[in-house]
């Protein structure tokens, strides 16, 4: 139906709705717009269009689980990413080139002494890279800022390690890149591979070890049933030795009564009051005896005193008279020793404790030449 047939109520209606669908649609372009911007914004962002990017390559004895576009870790955060991954040519003393970028203020980390560590991302053989960050501070040595940004949004000039000075940084020249080197462990195949040589090594190892286990199980089964055999049979020996242990607890079963009889103990006590009365007559006996041998000898003691006096006194006066016959001084003499032997001896010596022997600081004497 043409507009100019409508009526006037019904033409404003589709005015009034036709520009409700004019500010819709103006409304969805603008937030497509203001969607399309946010996103470029973060991809940009993410993707560092705008922002400072520091490049930075390395070495690598594989290039496995590393790919372009990965990110470059710094202190647990994504501080770049890998820009390429080239295999070097044959004969070249490194295996694999990688270059990367750090994005924005990170670079500031990165310091002449940085390393770059390869670290296993899971158990598929995934790999990333981690920048260490430098020690700025200086405690272990002399370091240096691999770049220097005057502005913060370009790079001005970039360590030389050989010059051992900074020089301007060619921004046109895409291998204008600090090397930094790289710590990389076996990868975790390589490293699966070495554990799984070493289980083969070590399973017969495993084997024989299983079997020598087995061998001292069935002989330890073996020895329990000896054991339970032996545990039997001493069975009976227990239960006689049960009942011997009740015995001797009552006095009619002890053991005393069982190697000596009652009228063999009466025996024996009597015969041991028999022998004690024995002893104590001949302890009095040796006594008595004892005392007469004292006397005598006490007695004994005082005759020879008396005789060792008189020979004594007759050996002084033959010393003194030269006109005595040569025999009877000999005689004397020989007397004289034989008392003073007398006293020497051991049965008589006790008896003589009292008196200090005649001549004892002298010579020994001679052995008597008695003449007939």
């Amino acid at each position: 139906m043409p507009i100019q047939d409508l009526t006037p109520q019904l033409r404003t209606r589709l005015n009034r709705f036709e520009r409700i669908v004019g500010i819709f649609i103006m409304a969805a372009t603008l937030m497509m717009v203001i969607g399309l911007f946010l996103y470029l914004r973060e991809t940009a962002k993410r993707k560092g269009w705008f922002v400072l990017k520091a490049p930075y390559y390395t070495y690598l004895r594989s290039g496995s689980g590393i790919q372009v576009g990965d990110k470059v870790k710094l202190m647990g955060f994504d501080a770049g990413e890998i820009t390429a991954v080239t295999a070097m040519p044959p004969g070249n003393e490194y295996d694999v080139y990688v270059s990367f970028v750090v994005l924005g203020e990170y670079h500031g980390y990165v310091w002449s002494d940085s390393v770059v560590k390869v670290k296993s991302a899971g158990l598929l053989g995934n790999r990333y890279l981690e920048v260490i960050k430098g020690d700025a501070s200086g405690k272990h040595g002399k370091v240096y800022a691999t770049y220097v940004s005057k502005d913060g949004k370009g790079i001005d000039e970039m360590w030389d390690p050989t010059a051992k000075s900074y020089k301007p940084f060619p921004k046109n020249d895409k291998k204008a890149q600090y090397y930094v080197p790289a710590e990389e462990p076996p990868e975790l195949a390589s490293q699966m591979d070495a554990i799984v040589q070493q289980a083969k090594d070590a399973l017969p190892h495993v084997l024989a070890l299983t079997n020598l286990l087995t061998r001292v199980m069935a002989n330890t089964a073996d020895a329990t049933d000896r054991l339970n055999g032996l545990l039997s049979d001493a069975k009976p020996i227990v239960a006689n030795l049960t009942i011997i242990s009740d015995h001797l607890k009552h006095p009619q079963g002890s053991l005393g009564e069982w190697l000596i009889p009652t009228n063999v103990n009466r025996q024996l006590s009597e015969t041991l009051t028999n022998a004690n009365t024995t002893l104590l007559s001949a302890n009095s006996t040796l006594t008595n005896a004892n005392l007469q041998l004292t006397e005598v000898a006490t007695s004994l003691d005082e005759a020879l005193d008396n005789l060792a006096k008189i020979t004594g006194n007759l050996r002084a006066q033959v010393d003194q008279n030269t006109n005595i016959v040569k025999e009877v001084s000999q005689l004397i003499v020989d007397t004289d020793n034989l008392v003073q032997g007398l006293k020497r001896h051991w049965l008589l010596r006790s008896a003589f404790k009292g008196e200090k022997t005649p001549g004892s600081n002298q010579a020994p004497l001679r052995p008597m030449n008695l003449r007939r």
